[in-house]
């Protein structure tokens, strides 16, 4: 028995061989073990300990740094604070200093401005002191008095030549010292040494001699003379270049106050100046399409009528593209009428005015006075130049704000004008110049054929954009009108032709309206063969689908078959409405376009009334 369990072991484990000094070798490693396993855990709780006395240094150390941190922090930001403080004393500095210096500069550039209209006014006194004498003396001589004074030997005429000698040698070049020295000869009747004297005035400056001995012998009563040196004056003139004083000389001839002479003269030299290169006679672009467009042009097409956008709205909407060309050449024709009420506005007198009396001698003392008062070039230049200067020193030495006052000190009057351009204003914008109803009027006689011919090219401009025909179209029906007035259809018969028309349009759209049968037997078809086919062998929503839709395909059937009355009658209520509208609105087009071609004729023909308006100008 013992034998086969050990056997029977051996099979199934292995044989293990232990005696009693195996086992206690055993026992000792493992109480080794545990000594040295509690040994290194002993190590391990000193570690332990060492290392908690070690992180409570670390976090006294920390806390140590946080109050240093915070301490920074604080002192940090009074530093911020005192930096802020010093940024702003910074600025301010700069500021101060910015501003010292900007004032310490204008205060030099006022020192400056002041030393400079120092050193000028002393040198104006000392060149140009004798001009203001001589100007007196000038004031004196042409007075009235004075030539009364002389001739009743009040004043001895050696003293006025004597005075007038001494101006000349103290102002040689000069033009009023030989100009008064000319008046002074002619009160002492001294003929050759006043032609001397004249012939060294113009010499020196013509323009402005010409016009004081026309002024003057004006002034002394010798309108003959006046008249004759009012032409060699005109003669001199640049009609580009013209100061503001020639309105004061203008004011003066139309009010005759320097005679008929000098009127006629002065007529002759604007004709002339006209006639030549003129800006009215020069081509500009008035308007396109306008050949030969003048100045005149744009002038008198600012003046046209313009149309509303709601005035002629039926004719607007059927005469398509054409309604560009009627509106342009309607306005323009609108010209003379326009320009011919602007002008009996402007001269309710009429062209020639009524018979004013003649002037009491103002202008020609106002003119007179500018004259001998207007400085010379180099006098002006040097004026100006201390004009500025004192703007420089009343804005406390700040350039920008001097300049800008001195700029606008300056006034028009001091820009030349051109002739024809004064004349211009003179007559359309009269606020612009300071003329009174006499010279206007004389304007207005100098550019009137101007004004004529501009007005009958833009007459002509809008006759040739009046078309032989206008086209309507309605409704899809065009129509023809004539434009001249004799061949103007009658608007019944064309009402009449378009409702014709739209009446044969609906017919022929009623009689299209039958029954489609190829709609009919293919609805009858689908439906028969849906039924048949298709119905029986479906369950459910499909069966209720397709019997919709056989009975729809069968109600469509029978609609297409006996709907034809109703879609007939449609058709002509349509065309029915169609009708009149068309008809209504065919109708006011061609009243609209009666009227407007009217209105076109009518003014076209405001032409002759203004050529009779200005043919006492023709007579002249």
């Amino acid at each position: 028995m013992g034998i086969q369990v050990e056997s029977t072991m051996g099979r199934h484990t292995p044989q293990v061989v232990m005696t009693s000094g195996d086992v206690m070798d055993d026992e000792l490693d493992l109480d080794s073990a545990l000594q040295r396993i509690g040994e290194r855990i002993e190590g391990i709780e000193e570690g332990q300990g060492r290392h908690e006395e070690k992180l409570d240094g670390f976090r006294e150390g920390l806390h140590d740094v946080e109050a240093d941190v915070v301490r920074l922090s604080g002192e940090v930001s009074n530093v911020r604070q005192e930096i802020a403080g010093l940024e702003s004393t910074v600025t301010e500095t700069r500021q101060t200093l910015d501003t010292f210096i900007e004032q310490y500069g204008r205060d030099r550039e006022v020192s400056k401005a002041q030393a400079e209209l120092s050193r000028l006014t002393t040198e104006w006194h000392a060149d140009f002191a004798q001009r203001k004498q001589t100007r007196a003396l000038a004031r004196g001589l042409v007075h009235t008095l004075t030539a009364q004074a002389v001739y009743r030997n009040v004043v001895n005429t050696a003293t006025v030549r004597a005075c007038s000698e001494e101006r000349l040698l103290l102002e040689p070049a000069y033009w009023l010292a030989p100009a008064t020295m000319a008046v002074a000869a002619k009160f002492r009747d001294e003929e050759e040494q006043g032609e001397r004297a004249r012939a060294h005035a113009c010499a020196l400056d013509a323009a402005k001699a010409n016009l004081f001995f026309s002024l003057t012998c004006s002034r002394l009563g010798d309108e003959t003379e006046a008249a004759a040196w009012m032409d060699l004056y005109l003669q001199s003139l640049d009609p580009d270049e013209l100061g503001q004083d020639f309105l004061v000389v203008l004011d003066a001839i139309a009010g005759k106050e320097l005679g008929e002479k000098a009127l006629g003269y002065t007529r002759q030299a604007m004709a002339r100046w006209n006639r030549g290169a003129s800006p009215l006679s020069t081509d500009t672009p008035a308007s396109p399409g306008i050949r030969g467009g003048t100045h005149l042009d744009s002038r008198l097409l600012n003046l046209r009528g313009r149309l509303a956008e709601n005035r002629y709205a039926a004719l607007r909407k059927t005469c398509g593209d054409q309604w560009e060309v009627l509106r342009d050449g309607w306005e323009l024709s609108t010209v003379p009428d326009r320009t011919l009420t602007h002008l009996e506005y402007m001269f309710p007198d009429g062209f020639d005015g009524a018979d004013a009396p003649v002037g009491r001698g103002n202008h020609v003392e106002s003119a007179l006075e500018r004259l001998i008062d207007q400085l010379e070039p180099d006098e002006a230049d040097m004026r100006e130049k201390m004009r500025r200067l004192e703007r420089v020193i009343e804005h406390g030495g700040d350039l920008v704000a001097a300049d800008r006052a001195h700029e606008s000190s300056v006034g028009p009057d001091a820009a030349p004008v051109a002739l024809m351009t004064l004349l211009d204003k003179a007559v359309f914008e009269p606020d612009e110049v300071r003329l009174g109803q006499p010279a206007r009027r004389m304007a207005l006689r100098a550019i009137w054929p101007d004004l004529e011919e501009a007005a009958q090219r833009l007459v002509t401009a809008s006759r040739e954009r009046l078309p032989r025909h206008i086209t309507l179209s309605v409704a899809g029906w065009n129509c023809s009108v004539p434009t001249d007035p004799q061949l103007m259809a009658q608007p019944g018969q064309l009402v009449d032709e378009l409702a014709t028309h739209i009446e044969r349009q609906t017919q022929v759209r009623s009689d299209a309206v039958v029954r489609r049968w190829p709609r009919v037997i293919a609805a009858l078809v689908i439906g028969t063969f849906t039924l048949a086919l298709v119905v029986p062998f479906v369950d459910g929503a499909a069966r209720w689908i397709f019997a919709l839709l056989t009975i729809g395909l069968f109600t469509g059937a029978g609609w297409e078959f006996g709907s034809v009355p109703f879609r007939r009658r449609r058709v002509r209520d349509q065309g029915a409405r169609l009708r009149h509208e068309a008809v209504a609105t065919l109708d006011r087009a061609l009243r609209q376009c009666g009227d407007l071609l009217e209105d076109w004729h009518d003014a076209v023909e405001h032409l002759d009334l203004l050529t009779r308006w200005g043919e006492s100008h023709k007579l002249d």
